[in-house]
Protein backbone atom coordinates (compact mmCIF):
# COMPACT_ATOMS: atom_id res chain seq x y z
CA UNK A 1 0.00 0.00 0.00
CA UNK A 2 2.85 2.38 0.83
CA UNK A 3 4.29 1.92 -2.67
CA UNK A 4 0.89 2.61 -4.24
CA UNK A 5 0.62 5.94 -2.45
CA UNK A 6 4.21 6.70 -3.41
CA UNK A 7 3.36 6.02 -7.04
CA UNK A 8 0.46 8.46 -6.81
CA UNK A 9 2.51 11.23 -5.21
CA UNK A 10 5.43 10.82 -7.59
CA UNK A 11 3.10 10.72 -10.58
CA UNK A 12 3.36 14.50 -10.38
CA UNK A 13 6.81 15.03 -8.88
CA UNK A 14 8.73 12.17 -10.50
CA UNK A 15 6.59 10.35 -13.11
CA UNK A 16 9.53 8.41 -14.55
CA UNK A 17 10.09 6.70 -11.19
CA UNK A 18 6.39 5.89 -10.92
CA UNK A 19 6.21 4.17 -14.30
CA UNK A 20 9.50 2.35 -13.77
CA UNK A 21 8.04 0.83 -10.61
CA UNK A 22 4.73 0.04 -12.32
CA UNK A 23 6.53 -1.74 -15.14
CA UNK A 24 8.13 -4.06 -12.59
CA UNK A 25 5.33 -4.18 -10.05
CA UNK A 26 1.93 -3.18 -11.49
CA UNK A 27 0.08 -2.08 -8.38
CA UNK A 28 -3.23 -0.56 -9.43
CA UNK A 29 -5.89 -1.28 -6.78
CA UNK A 30 -5.35 1.85 -4.65
CA UNK A 31 -5.11 4.23 -7.59
CA UNK A 32 -8.12 2.59 -9.21
CA UNK A 33 -10.21 3.18 -6.08
CA UNK A 34 -9.05 6.81 -5.94
CA UNK A 35 -9.77 7.19 -9.65
CA UNK A 36 -13.30 5.79 -9.22
CA UNK A 37 -13.99 8.11 -6.29
CA UNK A 38 -12.73 11.06 -8.32
CA UNK A 39 -14.94 10.05 -11.24
CA UNK A 40 -17.98 9.89 -8.97
CA UNK A 41 -17.07 13.26 -7.48
CA UNK A 42 -16.66 14.83 -10.90
CA UNK A 43 -19.99 13.39 -11.99
CA UNK A 44 -21.58 15.00 -8.93
CA UNK A 45 -19.84 18.37 -9.50
CA UNK A 46 -20.86 18.62 -13.15
CA UNK A 47 -24.38 17.21 -12.64
CA UNK A 48 -26.25 20.58 -12.43
CA UNK A 49 -24.64 21.74 -15.67
CA UNK A 50 -25.29 18.41 -17.37
CA UNK A 51 -28.92 18.50 -16.26
CA UNK A 52 -29.20 22.01 -17.70
CA UNK A 53 -27.97 20.79 -21.09
CA UNK A 54 -30.30 17.78 -21.01
CA UNK A 55 -33.21 20.04 -20.06
CA UNK A 56 -32.51 22.29 -23.05
CA UNK A 57 -32.34 19.22 -25.28
CA UNK A 58 -35.67 17.98 -23.92
CA UNK A 59 -37.30 21.36 -24.55
CA UNK A 60 -36.11 21.35 -28.15
CA UNK A 61 -37.14 17.76 -28.76
CA UNK A 62 -40.56 16.60 -29.92
CA UNK A 63 -40.14 13.47 -27.81
CA UNK A 64 -40.31 13.99 -24.02
CA UNK A 65 -37.06 13.08 -22.29
CA UNK A 66 -36.65 12.29 -18.62
CA UNK A 67 -33.80 14.23 -17.02
CA UNK A 68 -31.38 11.88 -15.24
CA UNK A 69 -30.91 12.26 -11.50
CA UNK A 70 -27.62 13.36 -9.97
CA UNK A 71 -26.98 9.78 -8.85
CA UNK A 72 -27.46 8.41 -12.37
CA UNK A 73 -25.13 11.07 -13.78
CA UNK A 74 -22.49 10.12 -11.22
CA UNK A 75 -22.80 6.46 -12.21
CA UNK A 76 -22.56 7.41 -15.90
CA UNK A 77 -19.35 9.35 -15.22
CA UNK A 78 -17.90 6.38 -13.33
CA UNK A 79 -18.86 3.82 -15.98
CA UNK A 80 -17.47 6.00 -18.76
CA UNK A 81 -14.15 6.53 -16.95
CA UNK A 82 -13.67 2.84 -16.09
CA UNK A 83 -14.74 1.69 -19.54
CA UNK A 84 -12.25 4.02 -21.17
CA UNK A 85 -9.39 2.68 -19.02
CA UNK A 86 -10.31 -0.90 -19.86
CA UNK A 87 -10.74 -0.33 -23.60
CA UNK A 88 -7.54 1.69 -23.91
CA UNK A 89 -5.60 -0.92 -21.93
CA UNK A 90 -6.86 -3.66 -24.24
CA UNK A 91 -5.95 -1.64 -27.34
CA UNK A 92 -2.48 -0.86 -26.01
CA UNK A 93 -1.93 -4.51 -25.06
CA UNK A 94 -2.86 -5.58 -28.58
CA UNK A 95 -0.54 -2.89 -30.00
CA UNK A 96 2.26 -4.10 -27.72
CA UNK A 97 1.90 -7.62 -29.11
CA UNK A 98 1.72 -6.39 -32.72
CA UNK A 99 4.87 -4.28 -32.35
CA UNK A 100 6.59 -7.00 -30.31
CA UNK A 101 7.08 -4.97 -27.17
CA UNK A 102 8.70 -6.83 -24.26
CA UNK A 103 6.33 -9.74 -23.52
CA UNK A 104 6.88 -9.31 -19.81
CA UNK A 105 4.71 -6.20 -20.16
CA UNK A 106 1.24 -7.68 -19.87
CA UNK A 107 -2.29 -6.30 -19.62
CA UNK A 108 -2.02 -5.78 -15.85
CA UNK A 109 1.07 -3.60 -16.34
CA UNK A 110 -0.60 -1.55 -19.07
CA UNK A 111 -3.82 -1.20 -17.09
CA UNK A 112 -1.88 0.07 -14.07
CA UNK A 113 -0.12 2.62 -16.26
CA UNK A 114 -3.36 3.66 -17.96
CA UNK A 115 -5.15 4.31 -14.68
CA UNK A 116 -2.24 6.41 -13.42
CA UNK A 117 -2.16 8.47 -16.62
CA UNK A 118 -5.94 8.88 -16.41
CA UNK A 119 -5.46 10.45 -12.98
CA UNK A 120 -3.71 13.34 -14.73
CA UNK A 121 -6.72 13.81 -17.00
CA UNK A 122 -8.96 13.76 -13.91
CA UNK A 123 -6.87 16.44 -12.22
CA UNK A 124 -7.14 18.62 -15.33
CA UNK A 125 -10.90 18.14 -15.30
CA UNK A 126 -10.97 19.15 -11.62
CA UNK A 127 -9.14 22.38 -12.45
CA UNK A 128 -11.71 23.10 -15.16
CA UNK A 129 -14.60 22.29 -12.79
CA UNK A 130 -13.08 24.52 -10.12
CA UNK A 131 -13.17 27.44 -12.54
CA UNK A 132 -16.67 26.73 -13.86
CA UNK A 133 -18.77 28.06 -10.93
CA UNK A 134 -16.58 31.17 -10.85
CA UNK A 135 -17.27 32.19 -14.43
CA UNK A 136 -20.60 30.50 -15.20
CA UNK A 137 -23.96 29.94 -13.62
CA UNK A 138 -26.10 26.95 -14.51
CA UNK A 139 -28.35 29.25 -16.57
CA UNK A 140 -25.35 30.38 -18.67
CA UNK A 141 -24.83 26.85 -20.05
CA UNK A 142 -26.33 26.52 -23.51
CA UNK A 143 -23.93 24.01 -25.10
CA UNK A 144 -21.28 21.61 -23.80
CA UNK A 145 -18.58 24.05 -24.92
CA UNK A 146 -19.84 26.53 -22.30
CA UNK A 147 -18.54 24.18 -19.59
CA UNK A 148 -14.97 24.35 -20.93
CA UNK A 149 -13.23 26.98 -18.81
CA UNK A 150 -9.55 26.24 -19.41
CA UNK A 151 -8.12 28.64 -22.01
CA UNK A 152 -7.90 26.65 -25.24
CA UNK A 153 -8.02 27.06 -28.98
CA UNK A 154 -11.82 27.29 -28.84
CA UNK A 155 -11.33 30.80 -27.42
CA UNK A 156 -9.68 31.73 -30.72
CA UNK A 157 -12.29 30.08 -32.91
CA UNK A 158 -14.01 33.33 -33.81
CA UNK A 159 -17.28 32.76 -35.67
CA UNK A 160 -17.07 28.96 -35.76
CA UNK A 161 -20.40 27.54 -34.61
CA UNK A 162 -19.78 23.81 -34.99
CA UNK A 163 -20.10 22.51 -31.42
CA UNK A 164 -18.11 19.33 -32.05
CA UNK A 165 -15.20 21.29 -33.53
CA UNK A 166 -15.28 23.78 -30.67
CA UNK A 167 -15.27 20.93 -28.14
CA UNK A 168 -12.29 19.38 -29.90
CA UNK A 169 -10.42 22.68 -29.88
CA UNK A 170 -11.19 23.19 -26.19
CA UNK A 171 -9.05 20.15 -25.33
CA UNK A 172 -6.02 21.82 -26.87
CA UNK A 173 -4.85 23.89 -23.91
CA UNK A 174 -1.77 24.41 -21.77
CA UNK A 175 -2.59 21.53 -19.41
CA UNK A 176 -2.90 19.16 -22.37
CA UNK A 177 0.87 19.44 -22.70
CA UNK A 178 1.20 18.05 -19.18
CA UNK A 179 -1.12 15.14 -20.03
CA UNK A 180 0.81 14.32 -23.21
CA UNK A 181 4.14 14.60 -21.37
CA UNK A 182 3.08 12.08 -18.71
CA UNK A 183 1.72 9.76 -21.40
CA UNK A 184 4.98 10.09 -23.33
CA UNK A 185 7.02 9.11 -20.28
CA UNK A 186 4.79 6.09 -19.64
CA UNK A 187 4.97 4.84 -23.24
CA UNK A 188 8.72 5.41 -23.44
CA UNK A 189 9.37 3.36 -20.30
CA UNK A 190 6.90 0.59 -21.07
CA UNK A 191 7.83 0.21 -24.73
CA UNK A 192 11.55 0.84 -24.30
CA UNK A 193 11.63 3.50 -27.03
CA UNK A 194 13.04 7.01 -27.12
CA UNK A 195 10.98 9.99 -26.01
CA UNK A 196 10.50 11.33 -29.55
CA UNK A 197 8.88 8.10 -30.76
CA UNK A 198 6.90 7.84 -27.54
CA UNK A 199 5.64 11.39 -28.01
CA UNK A 200 4.17 10.51 -31.42
CA UNK A 201 2.38 7.54 -29.88
CA UNK A 202 1.22 9.66 -26.93
CA UNK A 203 -0.30 12.28 -29.22
CA UNK A 204 -2.18 9.55 -31.12
CA UNK A 205 -3.59 8.10 -27.89
CA UNK A 206 -4.48 11.59 -26.67
CA UNK A 207 -6.26 12.39 -29.93
CA UNK A 208 -8.14 9.09 -29.78
CA UNK A 209 -9.39 9.98 -26.30
CA UNK A 210 -10.51 13.43 -27.42
CA UNK A 211 -12.36 12.18 -30.50
CA UNK A 212 -14.18 9.48 -28.50
CA UNK A 213 -15.08 11.95 -25.76
CA UNK A 214 -16.37 14.54 -28.22
CA UNK A 215 -18.50 11.89 -29.91
CA UNK A 216 -19.77 10.67 -26.53
CA UNK A 217 -20.61 14.23 -25.45
CA UNK A 218 -22.39 14.91 -28.74
CA UNK A 219 -24.43 11.71 -28.43
CA UNK A 220 -25.28 12.19 -24.75
CA UNK A 221 -25.91 15.92 -24.61
CA UNK A 222 -26.91 16.94 -28.14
Amino acid sequence: MKESWRNLSELITNPSATFERLKNNPKWVIVFVVFCLLSLGMGWAVAPFTQQLLTLRAIGSSVPNEIPTVASLMITALVWAVLWCLVLSVLLTVAARIFRIDRSVKFKHIFAGTVHVSMIRSLIFLVNMGMLPIFRTVEDIKTAVDTRMLPGLHWLAGSIENTNLLMFLSYINILSIWHILILTIAISIYAGINRKQACYAAVLVWLLRIVIEVVFTDTFLS
